[in-house]
C-alpha cells in the first residue's frame, strides 16, 4: 500500500522532503470497504520517549504516543495537536501548510511534552527548541472527571523528551 493513494501528491511530496529516505507505511483502517482512518507513525529517535503519528483521514491529526511507559492494553490519552477546518477558515491549502511546518518543526528540533496534573484537569504542552529556547507548538487539557485515562506522574508535572527525527543543519 503506498500513501499517495490516499494523500495529495502535494503532501507526498512535503513528507519526503521534511523525511528524507523513511518510507511511509500507511496505517488504514477500513469498515465494510470504506476507508475509516489513515495515519503513518514516525519513527522515534532510541531515546524518545514517545513516537509522533500523523493522521490524514478523516481530519488531519498529530498525535504523540507514550513508548515505554504505555500499558499495551490500554490507551493513555496523551498530547495531540489536531488541524480543524474551522481553525484555518475552510482553506485546505492553509490547513495543509499549518500541517506540513508543524511536522517540519516537530522531526527537525528536539522536543518535549510537559503534562501538567491540576486541581480540575490535566494539561498537555509541546514545545520544540529553537535556537532561543523552548517555543510552543501546541496545547490542550482534560478534565479529570471527564473518565479520560492520562499517564499517572508522580507530582503535579512530568516532563517527557525526544530528540530531533532528522536533525537540521
Amino acid at each position: 500500500m503506498n500513501l499517495s493513494e490516499f494523500v495529495d501528491e502535494r503532501m507526498v511530496a512535503a513528507l519526503n522532503r521534511s523525511l528524507p529516505g523513511i518510507g511511509f507505511e500507511p496505517i488504514v483502517k477500513t469498515h465494510l470497504g470504506d476507508v475509516r482512518s489513515v495515519r503513518v507513525e514516525l519513527p522515534a529517535p532510541p531515546e524518545a520517549e514517545y513516537q509522533f503519528i500523523l493522521t490524514f483521514q478523516p481530519e488531519r491529526q498529530i498525535h504523540a504516543r507514550l513508548l515505554r511507559h504505555l500499558d499495551t492494553q490500554q490507551r493513555n490519552y496523551f498530547w495531540y495537536r489536531p488541524f480543524q477546518d474551522a481553525e484555518f477558515r475552510n482553506s485546505m491549502e492553509k490547513l495543509d501548510a499549518a500541517f506540513i511546518e508543524t511536522i517540519e518543526k516537530l522531526v527537525r528540533h528536539q522536543t518535549r511534552i510537559v503534562q501538567k496534573r491540576g486541581l480540575l484537569n490535566h494539561s498537555f504542552r509541546l514545545e520544540y527548541k529553537s535556537p532561543t529556547g523552548w517555543k510552543r507548538v501546541y496545547g490542550h487539557s482534560a478534565l479529570r472527571l471527564g473518565g479520560f485515562s492520562v499517564p499517572s506522574i508522580a507530582g503535579k508535572e512530568r516532563v517527557y523528551h525526544s530528540s530531533a527525527i532528522v536533525p537540521h543543519g
